[in-house]
């Protein structure tokens, strides 16, 4: 491993992965709509970020970070696999006990993927535009798009 900083230690490293950890889960699976896969790609991302801690400058910016790693991990598998899992063959993997919850989250899971991680980062994982326009690589204006088409489409999942 390169120059990692004194600060990131293993065990910092591995409580900053507990902090994260349901975020992580969330994100891939989002994306993934595949329990399996998301496994896949978080494990990925954090043997990939584990490799890479040298290059993280602020201490404080390691969720986001690590959500980008993430997010390029679920793509990378969603490349590779080139498959789509019909909604009826997933699991509900999120809810907090209210039917209401679970049929957002179910209609979130119909999204298209793009659609479908600005929400979960901006929703559920309560990030501000510029982070997740950092996390997935696209302009801010392109994530103020795809919220704003994804509510859209939600109002009509929703509605029928």
């Amino acid at each position: 491993m390169r120059n990692i900083k004194p600060e990131y230690t293993k065990e910092w490293f591995r409580q900053q992965v507990l902090l994260c950890e349901k975020s992580l889960y969330r994100v891939t699976v989002s994306l993934l709509a595949n329990q399996t896969d998301a496994e896949d790609a978080m494990q990925e991302a954090l043997c990939t970020a584990y490799e890479k801690l040298h290059t993280l400058k602020e201490a404080e910016k390691f969720r986001p970070w690590l959500l980008k790693i993430a997010t390029n991990a679920a793509y990378d598998i969603l490349r590779r696999r080139k498959r789509t899992v019909p909604l009826e063959d997933t699991e509900p993997v999120y809810h907090d006990g209210t039917a209401e919850k679970l049929g957002l989250w179910m209609a979130v899971q119909q999204l298209p993927p793009d659609y479908r991680s600005v929400v979960v980062l901006y929703y559920y994982e309560d990030l501000d535009l510029q982070s997740i326009s950092r996390i997935t690589g696209v302009p801010e204006a392109t994530v103020k798009t795809r919220l704003f088409r994804a509510r859209q489409r939600l109002k009509a999942l929703l509605a029928e």
